[in-house]
């Protein structure tokens, strides 16, 4: 988005739209929105939404969510639509746009896990986007993220520079605990050398 007010736009919808509770009618509603624009301005919007929701802004993240939900761009935006806008981010070299209006989640996910203490917008997220946010060197986000019980996740947090030995046992520490998830704790180089890690592991009864 070029121009002031596109932006200025752009933040009102997102703000205004995220307080739609299902994810499935948040995505709809934005996609209403944007159907009526040209397509500088859906993409600004959708790379707006993508960046902001990696560096775990709440609003960005509910919006991402929706937008992920499939069928959703394609039953509003119709397919030659979405094709243009493909043409379009790929000219731009936005690969990840590319992924987003193909419908596409950005990661596969065979197996589904529990998630009783992530909070609202992280719970909704897809794993790649969550595996994305291990890697920020956010101590709020690293915080929030630490609860994920998919070890595909927490493998990914295991290695942030800003993760710290606490942090690790707190993980380890939590009633019930995904068992993978210790089980990547236990196998990470850096943090079994660790005697508290190890300790809480052993005392963890699951």
């Amino acid at each position: 988005m070029d121009s002031e007010n596109d932006g200025n736009a752009a933040y009102e919808l997102i703000s205004r739209l995220a307080r739609i509770p299902d994810m499935r009618q948040r995505g709809y509603a934005l996609a209403l929105r944007l159907r009526t624009r040209d397509d500088e301005f859906v993409l600004g919007v959708i790379a707006l939404i993508w960046d902001e929701a990696l560096k775990g802004e709440e609003d960005f993240l509910r919006l991402y969510n929706g937008l992920l939900v499939p069928g959703v761009l394609l039953g509003v935006l119709g397919k030659e639509r979405i094709s243009n806008l493909v043409e379009a981010a790929r000219v731009r070299g936005q690969a990840e746009l590319v992924a987003i209006l193909h419908d596409f989640p950005s990661e596969h996910e065979p197996d589904t896990y529990h998630q009783p203490y992530l909070d609202g917008a992280l719970r909704e997220a897809p794993l790649g986007m969550r595996k994305s946010l291990a890697r920020k060197p956010d101590f709020k986000m690293i915080s929030r993220i630490a609860r994920d019980q998919d070890h595909r996740v927490i493998e990914n947090l295991l290695s942030n520079p800003r993760l710290t030995e606490r942090d690790v046992v707190r993980i380890a520490a939590v009633r019930p605990i995904s068992p993978k998830v210790l089980e990547v704790i236990y196998k990470h180089p850096r943090w079994m050398t660790r005697y508290s890690v190890k300790k809480t592991i052993v005392l963890n009864p699951l």
